[in-house]
């Protein structure tokens, strides 16, 4: 059974379906959700000026599947980043960014968290990527790992919540047995 936890959304304007500000308790990172509409006055912030890694996420009608359409990143100050993609990507309608409160994130370990994030939702089969490649794992040291790997549980643990589940595995489905008896 997995364990029970708590996360806090501050909810900066007032709008539960605008931006949202999500921590936890014992946690040195930060999750920053807004909607694409909302990003010329969120970009502001000074979260985005941080190391992190994000998501932006859409949806395209598509005749196969109503999968979300995902591209995953990491930069040194996310906003630059975001503000490429506001300007380049047409497909996304809200996105989310981790960062540190600490500054305990570096490139090494975003850079890691966007590989580790690809491979899940490659492996999860719950999305479609606009990532054109896919990164190679970065080196880290064993420590550097764990933190990173704890890190990267905090981020899992969280989307689900904002309404993201591209990165679960899907859960079978139990069949029964039908048994027919005759007379």
């Amino acid at each position: 059974m997995p364990n029970p936890f708590t996360i806090r959304i501050f909810v900066p304007d007032g709008d539960p379906e605008g931006v949202r500000i999500i921590d936890r308790m014992n946690w040195t990172g930060l999750g920053i959700v807004f909607p694409r509409e909302k990003w010329q006055d969120t970009r502001g912030r000074v979260e985005f000026d941080r190391t992190g890694v994000y998501i932006l996420v859409g949806y395209q009608q598509r005749e196969t599947d109503e999968l979300p359409m995902l591209y995953i990143g990491q930069a040194d100050g996310v906003r630059t980043r975001i503000d490429a993609h506001d300007k380049q990507k047409e497909f996304w309608n809200w996105g989310i960014a981790f960062v540190s409160t600490n500054n305990g994130l570096n490139r090494a370990h975003v850079t890691w968290l966007e590989y580790a994030l690809i491979q899940r939702a490659i492996a999860a089969k719950r999305s479609h990527l606009d990532n054109g490649n896919s990164p190679q794992e970065p080196a880290l040291s064993e420590s550097e790992r764990a933190d990173t790997q704890g890190f990267l549980s905090e981020i899992l643990q969280i989307l689900p919540v904002v309404g993201l589940r591209a990165f679960e595995q899907p859960k079978a489905v139990a069949k029964h047995r039908v048994m027919i008896h005759s007379p």
